[in-house]
């Protein structure tokens, strides 16, 4: 039953990650989820439901559309992949129980943000207003007696962002203080590691990119990724990480 479960849930986020693409390109174009079904952006063909499959459809196209044999990025199968993988840790970290929705919820919309923010340089309302607000409710559903770790993980990440939005100018922006919030609404304490590590995979991945000169002191750099990646690391090691730094002073 439990090889069963772990591939389910691989699978189902795999379908989801499926998902997550139409919204990572959609939504900064203002269009509708739903309709039209999945499409060729180049020619506009209809996207036939054997090479829909997720990872599978793109690997057995190899890449190019069946119509117009225009180039379809390796960028799908990736967000796929990372989802499907995601959904199958957090299984594994957290089993059949409430937590593993919220987690399944939580990756989703990391993931998703993460690309629009790195391809737009946007955070989406849409997702962090909403999911900081649901993320609090539930955080605080599945653990009543822990609300005001959630409630000051949120607000705090938020006014931490915001006070270096203040004294950074141009270095944060009002979607990374909503994004943060989100962050803290569902992480709760462990929003300190998720903030750390994302400044750490900042200030590593903007050193290599001036080093490489694939970017100057001068270029903004989209920091939204950074926070996402930070958030998922949280959540399979947050509470740990915390727990054992805190340890070393006891």
């Amino acid at each position: 039953m439990h090889y069963y479960l772990a591939a389910t849930s691989l699978i189902f986020g795999l379908v989801i990650g499926s998902f997550l693409n139409v919204a990572i390109y959609r939504l900064p174009r203002k269009e509708s989820l739903v309709r039209p079904g999945s499409h060729c952006p180049s020619c506009g063909h209809v996207v036939r439901w054997h090479d829909n499959v997720p990872v599978l459809g793109w690997l057995a196209l190899r890449g190019k559309c069946r119509d117009c044999a225009h180039s379809i990025p390796v960028r799908y199968p990736l967000v796929e992949a990372i989802t499907g993988i995601a959904f199958l840790l957090c299984f594994l970290r957290f089993g059949v129980d409430w937590p593993l929705i919220v987690a399944w919820a939580f990756v989703s919309a990391m993931v998703t943000v993460a690309f629009i923010d790195y391809d737009h340089m946007i955070i989406p309302n849409k997702i962090v207003l909403p999911g900081a607000l649901l993320g609090l409710v539930a955080s605080i559903a599945i653990s009543p007696q822990d609300w005001w770790k959630y409630l000051a993980g949120s607000v705090g990440a938020a006014a931490f962002m915001f006070v270096l939005a203040m004294t950074w100018r141009g270095g944060m922006g009002p979607g990374d203080i909503k994004m943060a919030a989100f962050m803290g609404a569902v992480l709760g304490s462990a929003v300190i590691v998720a903030l750390f590590t994302a400044f750490f995979a900042g200030a590593v991945a903007g050193v290599a990119l001036i080093a490489t000169r694939r970017r100057t002191r001068k270029d903004k750099i989209p920091f939204g990724p950074y926070l996402a990646i930070g958030a998922v690391v949280a959540v399979f090691v947050g509470q740990w990480l915390l727990h054992s730094y805190v340890g070393m002073f006891a």
